[in-house]
């Protein structure tokens, strides 16, 4: 494999990473149960993939104002932002393209069919109890979109005293939120809200509109639930966000909402068999405005139903399979050619413990109304020599399903398009020993019939299964305790090379940087904690012609938490430490220097 040189990358990551200095909020724990990589609980060591995850606790300590700040720097993970918190963001996991990601909000599939992928700046941080981050592809178990990983967010849930936070700061940024519920295993409620605005920064000069383009966001989340006896658990949920975003250009707002409306029955026969179903709707909705004048609504709608049965074969064997049901539909003043499909699936899961090793074997077909039947499949094997040594290879296949806009766009969509494919082969180890984790991992990911927009003889702008991509990556995490003092780091080199031939083979692809990696120290001195986080990114290209390059970056925050007892702190955040000027979208601004306080309120 052809990786590229490190020298690129920010100095102080590799070294730190040489010393075993990493990350404590965004390290591999491999104590952590994670759900995600298998769609049952297993700890993090036994996915046999490269598992991060985000706890409440990690979210208020980083006192990250934003999803993408939370995921920014973990391994495999590069994010593009058109002008500050709550523009445009695209996530580029393991330099795979933007929607070639899943994300799931407690078990559900979310995001808007037209565009193919989720608004992760648009996510209620105050709502989120817990983050899961996997690593490599999940088709076999998930379907559509699951070739660079799965992104889980678990809202928060159950009987939790009352909380709340206030806090404002720069560009004169606000924000709020409180949460609660009450009752007991057997009936409870949980109710959460939040709100937060910025004037924000002027996002493009360029564009002769010399204003701040601000952006707000409000966010309720309500989830009941309870037992019946002592085997069968339901619970309901609805999370409404709504947001405004801000921008030069006409037109130049969008008003976004996003509904997720949830239940869930789970019964457990008994030791060896445990079903579920779920059933549940997302709504993603955009009205784009230039002032307070319409310009364009797109508003999609994701029906979904799942049926899961966990079966128990003998001590360390482990069956998992069910039915997942799909209904997309797109309300729009644009005449979109079709604007319904649907999407069958059945998949099924072994696995096997075998002493020290495990195997796990997945795969599912999925049946689809506009592109017809496709299978998928992975295989991993792990093999454990002391807790501080745990080797695992895999192999899997994954594909994306064209968007609503790649099929059916007014006047240019294609609906002869195929899924976009993907095979990736990994091999990596991690451990623990004492107070220090580590993880490693190399892949190598090959994607085809990648759709890509190109003009057809008449000069319009049309969709064609065209682009080829080989992606080659080395992502390293790991994590030290001395004492009170958490220190760490990741890191991530990659190498994305374009190979469609033509004018672009062996380009890097746009937008997508060789090297990333995040150093975090935290130190607690009785009430008072100080902690600091250094992001760091290579080079990259605006396009994929490799004409416009951008420039690697570094920044710094910084972040102290004052305790008066063990209810009320305040915090103090401090980012873009150095006042760096940089770009990861070409001539979209990105904010400077920026102080917040937050005073929060949370019963033990």
């Amino acid at each position: 494999m052809n990786f590229p040189r490190s020298k690129a990358l920010p100095a102080a990551i590799l070294l730190a990473f040489s010393h075993s200095v990493l990350a404590a909020d965004t390290e591999t724990v491999l104590d952590d149960v994670v759900v995600t990589a298998n769609r049952v609980a297993r700890t993090a060591e036994d996915t046999l993939t490269s598992v991060s995850v985000i706890t409440r606790k990690d979210i208020e300590q980083k006192q990250a104002a934003t999803v993408p700040e939370l995921l920014s720097g973990l391994p495999g993970v590069q994010f593009t932002n058109n002008g500050g918190i709550g523009k445009n963001t695209s996530l580029f996991l393991r330099g795979t393209n933007d929607g070639h990601t899943l994300v799931l909000i407690d078990g559900v599939r979310v995001g808007s069919a037209t565009l193919g992928s989720a608004g992760l700046q648009d996510l209620p941080v105050e709502q989120i109890e817990r983050i899961e981050l996997v690593r490599g592809p999940r088709a076999s178990l998930y379907g559509s979109e699951a070739i660079g990983g799965v992104i889980q967010i678990f809202t928060r849930k159950g009987p939790q005293p009352a909380a709340f936070s206030l806090g404002g700061g720069s560009r004169q940024t606000y924000q709020g939120s409180a949460t609660g519920g009450f009752g007991s295993q057997d009936l409870w409620l949980n109710v959460g809200a939040s709100g937060f605005a910025t004037h924000g920064i002027n996002v493009r000069e360029t564009a002769n509109e010399p204003d701040k383009d601000g952006y707000t966001r409000s966010s309720m989340n309500v989830r009941g639930g309870g037992r019946i006896g002592q085997s069968l658990n339901w619970d309901l949920q609805t999370l409404h966000t709504e947001a405004r975003n801000k921008y030069d250009g006409n037109p130049n707002v969008t008003d976004v909402k996003q509904d997720l409306y949830t239940g869930n029955l789970q019964y457990t026969a008994n030791a060896r068999y445990n079903t579920s179903l779920r059933l549940a709707q997302n709504l993603d909705a955009s009205t784009n405005l230039k002032e307070d004048n319409f310009s364009s609504r797109i508003d999609t709608r994701r029906s979904q139903a799942s049926w899961q049965n966990d079966f128990s074969l003998a001590e360390g064997q482990q069956l998992v399979g069910g039915l997942d049901y799909v209904y997309d539909e797109v309300l729009s003043n644009s005449a979109f050619s079709r604007t319904k499909r649907s999407n069958r699936a059945a998949f099924a899961e072994y696995l096997g413990e075998f002493g020290q090793a495990d195997l796990q074997l997945s795969a599912r077909h999925d049946s689809n109304e506009q592109y017809g039947h496709h299978n998928t499949g992975s295989i991993a094997a792990g093999y454990s020599f002391s807790q501080a040594l745990r080797v695992r290879s895999s192999y899997g296949t994954a594909f994306k399903a064209p968007s609503f806009n790649d099929l059916y766009y007014p006047s240019s969509g294609n609906p002869n398009l195929q899924p976009e494919t993907s095979r990736t082969i990994e091999a990596g180890a991690g451990g623990k020993l004492g107070q220090f984790s580590w993880d490693a991992s190399v892949f190598k990911t090959r994607i085809n019939n990648l759709i890509a927009w190109a003009p057809d003889a008449s000069g319009n702008y049309v969709p064609g299964n065209v682009s080829r991509a080989h992606i080659t990556g080395l992502e390293l995490s790991a994590s030290q305790k001395f004492g009170n003092t958490t220190v760490g780091a990741s890191a991530t080199l990659l190498n994305p090379k374009d190979h469609s031939g033509g004018a672009t083979e062996g380009n890097l692809l746009a937008r997508r940087s060789r090297q990333s990696g995040r150093i975090d120290v935290d130190q607690l001195i009785g009430q008072w904690s100080v902690g600091a986080s250094l992001n760091g990114t290579g080079k990259r290209y605006d396009a994929a012609n490799n004409t416009v390059k951008m420039g690697g970056y570094a920044t710094a925050d910084l972040r102290v938490e004052y305790r008066f007892n063990p209810e009320w702190r305040i915090q103090t955040r401090v980012e873009n430490v150095f006042d760096k000027r940089y770009q990861t979208v070409s001539t979209y601004n990105q904010p400077g220097v920026g102080a917040f306080v937050t005073l929060r309120y949370q019963p033990k």
